[in-house]
């Protein structure tokens, strides 16, 4: 979680039943226009891609609401990280790695990632955040108007704006998270899904499960290798069928007649006409239409605690170190959100002041049928990975829920994700499906990279499991 970018909560008030998501995605600065990116000057100025933070507000909402302990002492762990440092473990380790051009190109990125030698640091090095530490003392003591019209705001402006940047102090001040009191939901059977609304992947989410799950998806749909491919063969196909539709969605503050489409992505009229469109024995053409965009700098938690409450966030400064422009002063790394305007390219996510751009990111919980208010809690679950959530997300709500997987094979079995050049498998994927689809009229093509990570609980009576994703060599926690 970085506090230079933003997050969406999705929120389970187990005393009511009822669901909401807190919306802290970053905004476009008041001053962006839609053509600011014509010859691509962010190359010669990084500072253009920062849009303003919102995750500092998220958090302090979702705190005013359901927070029990003082706000002070949620920073406590981190302040002891930041200021005594640790050993990079391997995930890191693999981000410095990746991204050692941009950290070089930064004086304060340089100092904290890289040792005397200008060499970037590597696993099980120690490395700390003194500044970082400092600032989240500041908010500590005094929340997050620290950030936003406080002692901090005018030097992160003075960062940003030093770095080409056009985030103003009225840009930080105006910063305003969105509460959806009755979240995004459908019905799907026995189960009914919350996941945040557009701009987020929700409804892409909801036309996936919809038009699947009129198969009626079993155990007996991956039994053998035949029953998995015609089974696989249909959820690519219904990928790439949704997530055609995306580009279609937008900030919905921004265009009222998105909400329209919303509706007809949550309906099941709208998926039996997509379902219609899929033939079992090939594969149409529809991944052309998609977009090839990735991130790396996301992060997602799924909670349930003992009371029942369950929480699932995702949060993101988007690509590996953002921007590339680290404060110096306050050790906070920037997001380069606004490169979601440039990459998912459509008429309705174009830049403008205050506007959220697009984003696949799907925290969802899933509840049961239940005599007690709102159901109970079968499942908590959201990915990072770019435009993979949410594709991982249906994938491993499918194993856990309807092929019936224990909930740590459901998160590590090999995945697949499309791209307008084809479909990506992992690289431990069954020969025998691989073969399959080709027949099918697929494009296979083997990944050796960790596209997406979940993180996933599961509840089934008073029994409750949790999975972290091998992929980024995560573990689960308890109490």
């Amino acid at each position: 979680m970085g506090i230079g970018g933003g997050l969406v909560f999705t929120i389970y008030n187990a005393s009511n039943g009822k669901v909401e998501t807190i919306n802290a995605r970053e905004t476009a600065p008041m001053s962006a226009t839609a053509n600011m990116f014509d010859n691509d000057p962010q190359k010669k100025y990084p500072g253009l891609l920062i849009a303003v933070p919102g995750e500092l507000r998220g958090y302090e909402m979702a705190h005013k609401r359901y927070g029990k302990l003082p706000w002070k002492d949620l920073f406590v762990p981190s302040i002891k990280l930041a200021s005594e440092g640790f050993k990079i473990g391997k995930a890191l380790a693999n981000a410095i790695n990746d991204e050692k051009e941009k950290i070089l190109k930064n004086a304060a990125l340089r100092e904290v990632f890289c040792d005397s030698h200008n060499t970037t640091l590597k696993e099980n090095d120690t490395i700390s955040f003194p500044q970082l530490a400092a600032t989240y003392w500041k908010i500590a003591k005094n929340g997050a108007n620290a950030f936003y019209n406080g002692s901090l705001a005018q030097t992160l402006v003075n960062d940003i704006n030093a770095a080409g940047g056009n985030i103003t102090l009225q840009d930080l001040k105006d910063y305003k998270p969105e509460l959806i009191e009755s979240a995004l939901n459908f019905t799907v059977g026995k189960y009914t899904f919350y996941a945040p609304t557009a701009p987020f992947g929700g409804p892409v989410l909801a036309l996936i499960m919809k038009i699947l799950l009129g198969f009626g998806f079993s155990k007996k749909s991956v039994s053998t290798p035949e029953n998995m491919t015609l089974t696989y063969h249909r959820i690519i196909e219904a990928f790439c069928l949704s997530t055609a539709l995306k580009n279609n969605l937008s900030d919905p503050r921004y265009d009222k007649s998105v909400t329209e489409l919303i509706k007809n992505m949550t309906s099941d009229s709208f998926a039996d006409d997509a379902r219609r469109k899929i033939k079992d024995n090939i594969a149409t053409a529809c991944n052309k239409l998609l977009d090839d965009n990735d991130d790396n700098g996301t992060s997602h938690v799924s909670v349930l605690d003992k009371d029942g409450y369950a929480v699932a966030v995702t949060s993101s400064i988007n690509n590996y170190f953002g921007s590339g422009v680290m404060s110096g002063c306050s050790g906070i790394i920037f997001n380069d959100q606004m490169s979601d305007f440039i990459q998912m390219k459509s008429e309705r996510n174009k830049i403008e002041g205050g506007k959220r751009p697009l984003s696949s990111m799907c925290p969802t919980i899933i509840l049961g049928k239940s005599k007690g208010k709102g159901g109970k809690v079968r499942m908590v679950v959201g990915a990072e990975g770019g435009t993979n959530i949410t594709t991982s997300v249906v994938q491993v709500i499918l194993n856990y829920l309807y092929f019936g997987y224990y909930l740590k094979t459901a998160v590590d079995q090999p995945r697949f994700h499309i791209t307008p050049n084809g479909t990506y498998v992992d690289d431990n994927f069954d020969e025998r499906v691989i073969k399959g689809l080709e027949e099918k009229n697929h494009t296979i093509i083997r990944n050796d990279t960790e596209d997406s990570v979940v993180q996933a609980i599961g509840r089934e009576c008073t029994k409750i499991c949790a999975a972290s994703d091998f992929r980024k060599y995560g573990k689960p926690a308890g109490y």
